[in-house]
């Protein structure tokens, strides 16, 4: 692949006036990265009821077709193989109400099949559950593990059951291919993958965990992306940058890692999330057929070659250069100069455009709408967040979602050492210091779940959650 810029692309996508000295500000044509809109008036996604079956029903490229209770009852009855005694009809129907649809009359989402059946009416949620498709792991893996696990409710399911859900119908998704939001890192990745499996593995894990499974990893995709996008091109697509929890009962302080490397750390990235969709929406203003580039993808193609570094750093200040003169309101923009980086000539005209763009939402009536963006994700955070007094804000694990995290840590296992547990904590994305450890070993205590072969972490096993 190579890099060459196009200012046609540029000056279409940013709607660019003739004489080039005015814009309007777009994300997601030609590179989409979080799911947020910066619209003062849009109400940000704050749980994911709502849109699980969206999820479920993209993953296998598909979109339910709504059916109402009158139309199944009408399916059932005029099933050749559906035979209801003479004065039973209104019996049977009222069957069908109870069992597949609420007071309402949306579907109950009973099982995979009906939950996948579920409308997402709100276009926010929709937008959200398309990214947690894009993002979150393998579509056709993902595909696997839902077809498995409604073949296994099949099995498991009554005949009446079954026999509804052969009656639902999908029809093929409406999302156009070759625009899917682009998945900055992939550290969580098979995590998901596994965890995602285990949760469809069993129908009561299913009912009580599935949301919360993509409520987690909603969260803690979007904040290693976040971080990792502060790195520019020193990222790591594969690891997880340390953001520390603390535990919801614990005291803390100021001189805790859960206060100077939790969620001041991420709160602090968050701020500018759209100016990074801003300049990746200009780095990808290319010739066609060139494949969506991030700033990782920039690093590799840099590495391609000796000369690369000093091309690519050219093609990208052609774009930094019509974006600066389109930007006629800031005088603050004729202050920021350009700076050599110590690593590639490409990594600072990337930081340059960055700060170029960041510079001008923070100086110009544009304000507003730039800190919407990133309020979105910051609203739904809460979830995860509890105020400690004089240190504001923390990442916090409640009793309910530790519980969660090792469940899903453990899974089928008899037991797992402790040390790995914490270690299997981090490769979601949730790191703990040495105080929290001890306070995690002790909920575990109270719960009798630490089995002790000495007192070293490596000796000490936690069990199962049953």
């Amino acid at each position: 692949m190579i890099y060459t810029s196009s200012v046609d692309s540029f000056n279409n996508t940013f709607a660019v006036r003739e004489n080039g000295t005015k814009l309007t500000h777009f994300s997601g044509k030609r590179f989409k990265l979080f799911p947020f809109i910066a619209n003062n008036n849009s109400e940000p996604v704050r749980d994911l009821n709502e849109l699980v079956g969206r999820y479920l029903s993209q993953i296998d490229g598909k979109e339910p077709i709504p059916i109402s209770a009158e139309e199944l009852i009408n399916k059932l009855k005029q099933d050749n193989d559906t035979e209801i005694e003479l004065g039973r009809e209104n019996i049977f129907e009222q069957v069908v109400r109870h069992m597949f649809f609420d007071k309402e009359g949306k579907i109950r989402p009973i099982n995979l099949r009906m939950l996948a059946q579920t409308p997402c009416v709100e276009s926010s949620e929709c937008k959200l559950a398309d990214y947690l498709v894009d993002v979150l792991g393998d579509a056709g893996i993902l595909k696997q593990y839902i077809t498995n696990a409604s073949e296994k409710v099949d099995a498991q399911s009554n005949a009446l059951e079954r026999f509804a859900a052969s009656k639902l119908e999908t029809k093929p998704s409406s999302r156009k291919p070759g625009n899917e939001y682009q998945r900055i890192t992939t550290a969580v990745q098979r995590k998901f993958e596994a965890d995602f499996e285990y949760i469809l593995g069993a129908r009561n894990r299913t009912r009580d965990y599935l949301i919360p499974l993509l409520e987690f990893y909603y969260f803690t995709y979007t904040a290693q992306t976040i971080l990792q996008l502060n790195r520019f091109l020193e990222g790591d697509r594969g690891s997880c940058i340390p953001l520390y929890f603390c535990l919801e009962w614990e005291k803390t302080s100021q001189n805790r890692r859960c206060f100077s490397e939790g969620w001041n750390a991420l709160q602090d990235a968050l701020k500018c999330i759209f100016a990074h969709a801003i300049t990746l929406e200009i780095l990808n203003q290319t010739e066609d057929g060139t494949e969506p580039i991030d700033y990782i993808k920039l690093q590799e193609l840099v590495n391609t070659s000796p000369g690369e570094d000093h091309r690519i750093a050219g093609q990208i200040k052609i774009l930094t250069d019509c974006y600066r003169k389109a930007i006629s309101d800031c005088p603050e923009m004729a202050e920021l100069i350009r700076k050599d980086s110590p690593e590639t000539e490409t990594s600072a005209e990337v930081r340059f455009l960055f700060e170029s763009v960041k510079l001008q939402f923070e100086n110009t009536d544009r304000n507003r709408p730039y800190s919407s963006y990133a309020e979105k994700f910051q609203e739904y955070s809460r979830k995860y967040l509890k105020r400690r007094g004089r240190s504001g804000m923390m990442l916090n694990l409640t009793e309910e979602s530790l519980i969660f995290l090792t469940k899903i840590c453990i899974k089928d296992q008899e037991k797992m050492r402790l040390n790995d547990v914490f270690s299997e904590f981090e490769s979601r994305g949730v790191f703990l210091d040495n105080h929290s450890k001890v306070e995690v070993m002790h909920y575990y205590e109270k719960l009798n779940l630490i089995e002790k072969k000495s007192d070293s972490g490596d000796a000490q096993y936690v069990k199962r959650i049953l």
